[in-house]
Order: C-alpha cells, then sequence, then structure tokens
C-alpha cells in the first residue's frame, strides 16, 4: 500500500516523513503526533497539510474539524487523507501543527514513480504506456463488419 507516513515529535518539535511503497497515482496520507509519554495530551490541537506542484495547491486538509477537539490519544495516527497524485510528478508536502501555542512545519519533496511497463514493447509517452502498434481489426465474417 502506497503510504507517505507524517509523524510530529512534540517532544523534539520536529515532523518525520517517510514514504513506504509510493504508487504512481495515489498515496495515503497518515497523520499522527508523539510525546514523552504513551498518551499524547492535546492542548488546542491545529494542524494542515497542502499537497503542491509548481506552487499551486492540489489538495489540502484543515484540522480539526468544525465542532470537534482533539484532547488526548494513544493512537500512532489520528487522520489518513487519500492523495491524489500523477506518473513522473515531483510535488512539494507542506506539513504544519499548532499545539500548546508552539508551531511546527517542515516541507518536503517527493517524485511519484513510472507505473510498470505492462509489455516489453510498450513505450511511455510522458503520461501513460502506449502499445507499439494499434489492436488489429477484425472482420465478421456473418456481418462483414470491422470490429477492433
Amino acid at each position: 500500500m502506497s503510504k507517505i507516513i507524517a509523524t510530529d515529535h512534540f517532544e523534539t518539535q520536529n515532523w518525520e516523513v517517510t514514504f513506504e511503497d509510493l504508487a504512481p497515482t495515489y498515496a495515503d496520507l497518515i497523520i499522527g503526533f508523539t510525546d514523552d509519554a504513551p498518551v499524547v495530551e492535546f492542548k488546542d490541537l491545529k494542524f494542515k497539510y497542502e499537497l503542491k506542484q509548481d506552487g499551486n495547491i492540489k489538495q489540502y486538509g484543515v484540522f480539526s474539524p468544525p465542532g470537534i477537539k482533539y484532547v488526548r490519544t494513544d493512537q500512532a495516527y489520528i487522520v489518513v487523507e487519500r492523495l491524489n497524485l500523477l506518473p513522473e510528478q515531483t510535488y512539494e508536502l507542506y506539513l504544519w501543527a499548532e499545539n500548546g501555542g508552539e508551531s511546527f512545519e517542515r516541507t518536503v519533496s517527493f517524485t511519484t514513480p513510472r507505473p510498470a511497463q505492462p509489455y516489453p514493447s510498450w513505450t511511455w509517452d510522458g503520461e501513460k504506456w502506449n502499445p507499439q502498434c494499434r489492436a488489429p481489426m477484425m472482420i465478421s465474417p456473418t456481418l462483414g463488419t470491422k470490429t477492433p
């Protein structure tokens, strides 16, 4: 499964970002927080992410949702968002969080891979794989019509 795991470590005031099996067209952004205790206590936690390409925001999320307040968690991650990506593209992922009046931010760049080549003769046009030639036309003996 294609994952981008983003963990904000309150004790070091750093975002840690790891990539696992990055796919050409999507990734699950998994956001979590740690502290020095097994249960993380939040103090008016706010956070967001922005997926950017060439300086333009392609996708974003702002948390917590209206009417929701994060108080504490013993879970490693509290949000999972599906990011929609394109093959062989470079993106920037901006992460920001504020807890107890202290803010932490980080931007990481990454490039999505090219999908696997379906057949040795197919060629990549920069967006997708294409067969070397068109599929042959078949003539139906009973109808005399061509079908692809």
